[in-house]
């Protein structure tokens, strides 16, 4: 009998009736779907569809004595107006969702509890599930289903596009919803809203660009977090999905991080910046540049200005260097003079040749017209025009590949991911062991003379903390971790069980997604061994702010901040030579300033911020602090923008993408 009814009787309460309740029908589709009989036997006649049973009823027969009977009464009853259909019929339907309910669940009961979502109703105790019981919790089941890095659909609160409501239509459980929303009026969308809407579509555009499998990112405006969220998956294996609670490596985050302890011990009158590092590693060896000795402090270590080598045994600019002042030797020798003899030689060769090649060309055009008139069997043998041209044409190709081989093989040797310091395996238990991977290495230039970014520099700081400290390096940060509440911070180590953490992925050189290769980063604790969440990393962001805002008159503060604020300004302020002008490496920190060089052209807003590369993963930690803010009241909230993205994807950009929503994001009031 319900088949019937919820099939055909809402559409004989009248034409307009049944044009005013196609709002309803898609929900009354919904628990239809629902029961057990309609989904195994859908064209079933209405006894069966009561009872359960095997019936031999003409279902075409019900339905048209059914019509006539409903087409009478419809004549002698219902003269009603367009309002009057529209009430009957979302009587009649919701009669026939109440009737459904009821005539389904006996038998129907267990399938639709499992498809029904952990928050919703349970039918088990209920004989009936309400049409907004229903739509609550398929609307619960779909929030969040965020497929592959797509824009999530929430109902309740966006807008959705046109290509969001077609995601959701091919989704079967979220259809009856869709169409329902869909046909109601949404409410305007808030700025935070918009904001996250474009930040979506913005980190979308990033993970399809670099093919990153899983995403995650948390925006947090004055102190509080606004958006946290997660794209992609954290494991593809096994299904996992990327949240803002997922752990993965941060990179050379951990510079900022292991400043923060190298601020501490220089604030406490431990550490002197501008010592020599001898003074607390004696075993590190006096370095020499020319012939010359040199001195390398920890204030050189943390801006990278001491020219101890990144992952590259020799200096990549070594031989571009050599190159140009042998040019300019050479051309120093040759005088004017010469240059133009030169020149007016090559013309005169070349145009010999010119003339060469022509008379040639002429001479074989005309051996070939020859033969081939004559009739010459070894007209084979020769070489017409068309043929030398297209043999000059096949040189000139293999020369072009053979340039693009060697530029593509050049390209391969400057890629940081293939040096073989990436993929360490081996354990290092002190930070000597590690020290001997580089310190015997020639320098690349005079400390505080040029910049050159390196991670092994970190590892002598992290020498340095420990000697400083008088505890193990890995004691002195795990303790800071503590101190700033970053509960989701670790080392990078493989053995421990640590929740929620991410699989690290790469593409090799077919752009195939593998797994990233295993290593050990106990040889670069200080430089990029650490695992965190943009939660953890958002929270550190905010501490530096509060930390570069809270001011007094007499120095004293009933709630103070980690570091002072003329220790965060040298944090943050750009170090000569590191950079160009108003923007360049700070002390563990890339910083950038307030620079305008003319109006309505490009300028540069002051922030921090700081990226990072690992195998298998990249992240960047932004903080946008408010123009002019300074705050003199005790324990108020940081003022700026803090934004931390981490991707389980490496070689993935992230700083370009930071400072547009940490900009998006400024604005919202």
């Amino acid at each position: 009998m319900f088949h019937t009814i919820c099939k055909w009787n809402v559409g004989h309460y009248g034409r307009r009736g049944f044009q005013s309740t196609r709002i309803c029908r898609p929900a009354g589709s919904a628990i239809v779907q629902g029961c057990y009989i309609h989904q195994q036997h859908p064209s079933r006649g209405t006894q069966e569809s009561s009872n359960h049973k095997s019936s031999n009823i003409n279902p075409y027969l019900v339905k048209k004595s059914y019509e006539q009977d409903e087409q009478h009464k419809q004549r002698q009853r219902f003269t009603h107006s367009n309002q009057a259909g529209m009430l009957f019929g979302i009587v009649g339907t919701a009669a026939a969702l109440g009737m459904g309910s009821a005539l389904c669940k006996s038998q129907g009961e267990d399938i639709i509890d499992k498809d029904l979502p952990p928050n919703s109703p349970k039918a088990s105790t209920k004989t009936s599930v309400s049409v907004e019981e229903l739509l609550d919790s398929q609307e619960i089941h779909s929030v969040g289903r965020d497929v592959a890095g797509t824009e999530k659909y929430d109902p309740r609160t966006q807008e959705s596009s046109e290509e969001d409501t077609a995601n959701v239509q091919n989704s079967p459980k979220a259809f009856s919803t869709a169409a329902i929303i869909g046909s109601v009026q949404k409410e305007k969308l808030s700025d935070l809203q918009k904001t996250v809407r474009k930040s979506r579509q913005l980190l979308k555009r990033v993970m399809e660009e670099a093919g990153a499998p899983g995403l995650v990112i948390s925006v947090s405006v004055d102190g509080k977090t606004v958006w946290a969220d997660g794209f992609g998956f954290a494991d593809l294996e096994n299904h996992v999905r990327c949240s803002p609670d997922t752990v993965m490596r941060i990179a050379s985050i951990s510079k900022p991080l292991t400043m923060t302890a190298v601020a501490k011990l220089w604030e406490a009158g431990k550490l002197d910046l501008d010592a020599p590092i001898q003074k607390y590693i004696p075993s590190f060896p006096v370095k020499t540049y020319n012939g010359e000795e040199v001195t390398i402090t920890t204030r050189q270590l943390i801006s990278h200005q001491s020219g101890i080598r990144h992952y590259k045994l020799k200096d990549p600019n070594k031989k571009e260097k050599e190159e140009q002042n042998k040019n300019k030797e050479n051309v120093n020798k040759v005088s004017k003079k010469a240059i133009e003899e030169k020149d007016e030689t090559n013309e005169k060769i070349q145009d010999e040749k010119a003339v060469a090649i022509s008379a040639e060309e002429v001479k074989s055009e005309k051996e070939f017209s020859d033969n081939k008139q004559n009739g010459d069997e070894k007209s084979g043998n020769c070489i017409s025009v068309t043929d030398r041209k297209r043999m000059e044409l096949y040189k000139i190709i293999r020369a072009k590949a053979n340039k693009r081989r060697k530029m593509i093989e050049k390209a391969e040797e400057e890629n940081e991911f293939n040096m073989e310091e990436y993929y360490i395996k081996e354990e290092f238990d002190t930070i000597q062991e590690a020290l001997e991977l580089f310190q015997n290495d020639e320098l690349f230039f005079k400390p505080g003379s040029g910049y050159h970014y390196t991670t092994h520099g970190w590892t002598v700081v992290s020498g340095v903390v420990e000697a400083a400290s008088g505890k193990p390096f890995t004691e002195v940060i795990t303790g800071l971790f503590y101190v700033l509440g970053m509960d989701n911070t670790y080392l990078d180590k493989n053995n421990p069980i640590i929740y929620n953490r991410s699989r690290n992925y790469v593409r090799d050189v077919h752009g195939k997604l593998m797994n990233a290769a295993y290593i050990d980063n106990s040889y670069k604790w200080a430089g990029g061994g650490f695992l965190s969440t943009v939660h953890d990393l958002s929270k550190f962001g905010n501490i530096m702010l509060y930390a570069s805002q809270h001011n007094s008159d007499d120095g004293t503060q009933s709630v103070p901040g980690i570091l002072k604020v003329s220790t965060m300004r040298d944090l943050w302020t750009p170090v000569k030579g590191t950079g160009p002008l108003g923007s360049g490496y700070g002390m563990g920190w890339g910083a950038a300033e307030d620079k305008y060089l003319c109006g309505f052209c490009r300028s540069s807003r002051r922030h921090a911020s700081h990226s990072g590369g690992a195998v298998g993963a990249s992240s960047c930690l932004l903080v946008l602090p408010k123009q002019d803010y300074s705050s003199k009241e005790h324990g108020t909230p940081p003022k700026g923008v803090v934004v931390a993205i981490i991707t389980n994807m490496q070689g993935v950009r992230l700083k370009n993408e930071a400072l547009q929503i940490a900009k998006l994001f400024e604005n919202i009031q």
